[in-house]
C-alpha cells in the first residue's frame, strides 16, 4: 500500500496487478510459447536452450537501417512526415542529429555513441525552455531506431503540453507517458521502408516489422513475471534465499519461455538479477504492461478505423498533459483502462 501511494498510483491496486499477470497468463504466455515451438523447428533442435532465444533463426546478419545520427534524424523524419505531418514537423523542429555535445546551447539532440559518452537513452523536457532532449547511443542498428521512435513520442508529449501554464501539470502518469512512446514504434511500422527509408530491401522490412510485433507482445510475460516476483517478495519480507528461489523458479515456469536448462540451474534461479528495478526501484515495472495494453489498443485503432483517427486520438490524450487522473487520459485517447483478458 506505501509503494502504491508513493508511486501516486491511484486509479489501480495490486489487487489489479494480479488480474494482469493472471490475463498475461492465459493470453500472452501461449502465443511466447508457440513462438518458442516456431524457433525450436526452424533451428531445427529439439528442445531450445536459453542463448537460442537470441539468435537469427536464418542466421542472417544483425539489420543496419541507417548511418550515423544525421541519417537516423532525416530517415525518422521523413517517416513521421509520412504518417503525419504534424508529428514529422515537430520532430523536425529538434534539430538534423549531427550534434555531439551533449544539451549544451539548448541543443535537443545527443544521438551517437562516442567513447566516453554515457550509457542509455532518454526524452527530457526542460522547464525553463520548454524544450525537449533526447539523448541515446546511436550505433546504426534496428535497436536504436526503434529508440528514437520510442523517445519521439516522449519528446511529442512533451511538445503538446508545452503551453499548460501549470509545470507539475505538464508531465503525465508515467503509465500514459508509455503510451505516448509505445504507439510510435507500432505506428511507424509501415513507413520504415521505401528507397530513402531505414529498409530499401523489402525483406529487411518484414524482418524488422515481425521483429516489433513479436516483441510488442512478449514483452508482456516478463512484465508479469517481475511484477508477481516484487509482489511475493514484498509480501513475504521474512521469507529465506531458498524460498526466494523457489519463488522465483515457480514464476519462471508459469510465465518462461520453453526452453531447456540443464545443467544451468544457478543461472536459472538467478535470472531475476539481471532485471535492476528490482533494486533500485521497488514496484516499479508494470507501468510498461499497462503502457503497452494502451499502444496496442491504439496501433489495432489505426487498422480498424485508419491512421488519421488514431493520430488525432493520440494528439488529443497528450495535449491533456497530467491535468487528468491516468483512465480519464486513456479514454481521451480512446483506450480502455482494462488488465483483463
Amino acid at each position: 500500500g506505501y509503494a502504491f501511494k508513493s508511486k501516486k498510483r491511484f486509479d489501480y491496486t495490486p489487487e489489479d496487478c494480479r488480474t494482469f499477470q493472471a490475463a498475461v497468463e492465459q493470453v500472452a504466455v501461449p502465443f511466447l510459447r508457440r513462438l518458442d515451438d516456431q524457433r525450436t523447428k526452424q533451428l531445427g533442435l529439439d528442445a531450445l536452450r536459453p542463448w537460442d532465444l537470441g539468435v537469427d533463426v536464418k542466421g542472417r546478419a544483425p539489420l543496419k537501417p541507417f548511418e550515423g545520427g544525421v541519417d537516423l534524424m532525416t530517415k525518422s523524419v521523413a517517416a513521421f512526415h509520412r504518417l503525419e505531418p504534424r508529428l514529422g514537423a515537430m520532430l523536425a523542429t529538434l534539430g538534423d542529429g549531427s550534434n555531439t555535445n551533449g544539451s549544451a546551447n539548448g541543443a535537443c539532440l545527443d544521438l551517437d555513441s562516442r567513447k566516453g559518452k554515457a550509457p542509455g537513452g532518454y526524452q527530457s523536457m526542460r522547464d525553463r525552455s520548454r524544450k525537449p532532449f533526447i539523448f541515446m547511443n546511436a550505433a546504426g542498428i534496428h535497436k536504436d531506431m526503434v529508440t528514437l521512435m520510442h523517445e519521439a513520442g516522449h519528446a511529442f508529449h512533451s511538445l503538446l503540453c508545452v503551453e499548460e501554464p501549470l509545470v507539475r501539470y505538464r508531465s503525465a502518469p508515467l503509465e500514459f507517458c508509455e503510451v505516448a512512446s509505445m504507439s510510435m514504434e507500432l505506428l511507424t511500422m509501415p513507413y520504415w521502408g521505401g528507397r530513402d527509408g531505414f529498409y530499401a530491401d523489402e525483406e529487411d522490412l518484414a524482418r524488422a516489422r515481425r521483429q516489433q510485433m513479436e516483441r510488442s507482445c512478449d514483452l508482456f510475460p516478463w512484465i508479469a513475471t517481475i511484477d508477481a516476483f516484487q509482489h511475493w517478495l514484498y509480501g513475504n519480507p521474512g521469507h529465506t534465499r531458498g524460498e526466494r528461489t523457489a519463488a522465483w523458479l515457480d514464476l519462471d515456469a508459469r510465465f518462461g519461455h520453453t526452453v531447456s536448462w540443464d545443467g544451468l540451474d544457478t543461472e536459472r534461479a538467478t535470472q531475476w538479477q539481471k532485471q535492476m528495478h528490482l533494486f533500485g526501484a521497488p514496484f516499479y515495472y508494470i507501468e510498461y504492461g499497462i503502457a503497452q495494453l494502451g499502444a496496442l489498443q491504439l496501433w489495432l485503432r489505426s487498422l480498424e478505423d485508419g491512421e488519421s483517427a488514431a493520430i488525432d486520438l493520440y494528439i488529443k490524450g497528450l495535449s491533456l498533459g497530467g491535468s487528468r487522473p491516468l483512465p480519464e487520459l486513456f479514454r481521451a485517447s480512446g483506450l480502455k483502462f482494462d488488465f483483463g483478458p
